[in-house]
């Protein structure tokens, strides 16, 4: 083998080793001893599932610092449906930091004999009963075609208007669940067009709140049928003894946006 040749080898296996040697280095200088966990429960189950991760997340001690990628760390995360990835950060030298928030339950989308539950996001967690974390049942949709795919947020035609309509709910109502039963999508005469489409939520109590054409202007609908000072749900003027049937109707007018809510009590729908 000439001189040369010799050098060559040499050198590449003297590169290998001292890479090898720093690579051990690293891994012995940052080296992860700790899991700086925190967790954002609302709920027993959510406390459980949290030591469960924990108990997970600590599979990463004794791992390489360095050579740590935290996309396996957020796949670990992901086991756990109902837990929302807040931050996973490597902090040199020996601490992986975590931080993860419990998602609150809050729809429900009948799928055979289970349902799908969802976050108040729109965001699809498992399938099972319909049973609230925190107690009670969630609210359910019914009549919307919805496409599902776990972890990531229902698609489908009026799904964008009624998260928008809950979310304005949720302003006006201490605890939207208490109050409202189920939101039901439907058309007049099996026509699905804007103005044949609405809304029919389906209050505990019994009365029912219609929204016409909710693909227009739905926040300001679902404001007045809370907040109108004769028919709103919330108004001193719809007696406790009335909210028991019924419906409250509310019907926006295209040309100058206003919203007028009426007071049907024989109406069914």
């Amino acid at each position: 083998m000439k001189t040369k040749t010799r050098v060559i080898i040499t050198t590449i296996v003297s590169f290998v080793l001292l890479v090898a040697a720093v690579a051990a280095g690293l891994n012995a200088i940052f080296t992860v001893t700790l899991v700086d966990g925190e967790f954002a429960v609302c709920s027993e189950a959510g406390r459980a599932d949290a030591e469960a991760l924990k108990a997970e997340l600590d599979g990463f001690v004794g791992g390489s610092m360095t050579f740590l990628h935290t996309e396996d760390v957020e796949s670990t995360i992901k086991k756990y449906p109902c837990f929302r990835v807040e931050a996973v950060e490597k902090s040199f030298p020996k601490t992986l930091k975590v931080k993860v928030s419990e998602r609150k339950e809050f729809f429900a989308v009948k799928t055979g004999e289970a349902y799908a539950v969802l976050d108040e996001e729109g965001v699809y967690l498992y399938d099972g009963e319909n049973k609230n974390r925190l107690g009670g049942e969630n609210v359910v949709l019914e009549g919307f075609d919805v496409a599902l795919e776990k972890g990531s947020l229902i698609s489908g035609d009026y799904v964008g208007e009624a998260l928008e309509m809950f979310s304005v709910f949720s302003e006006l109502l201490p605890g939207v669940r208490a109050n409202v039963v189920s939101l039901r999508l439907a058309h007049n005469m099996g026509q699905n067009k804007p103005e044949n489409t609405y809304f029919v939520v389906t209050m505990r109590e019994g009365v029912k709140i219609v929204i016409a054409n909710p693909s227009e202007n739905i926040s300001a609908k679902a404001r007045a049928a809370f907040l109108d000072d004769e028919c709103g749900y919330l108004s001193p003027a719809l007696s406790d003894k009335r909210r028991v049937y019924g419906t409250i109707n509310v019907i926006g007018d295209s040309g100058s946006g206003a919203v007028n809510v009426t007071f049907w009590p024989d109406l069914v729908i």
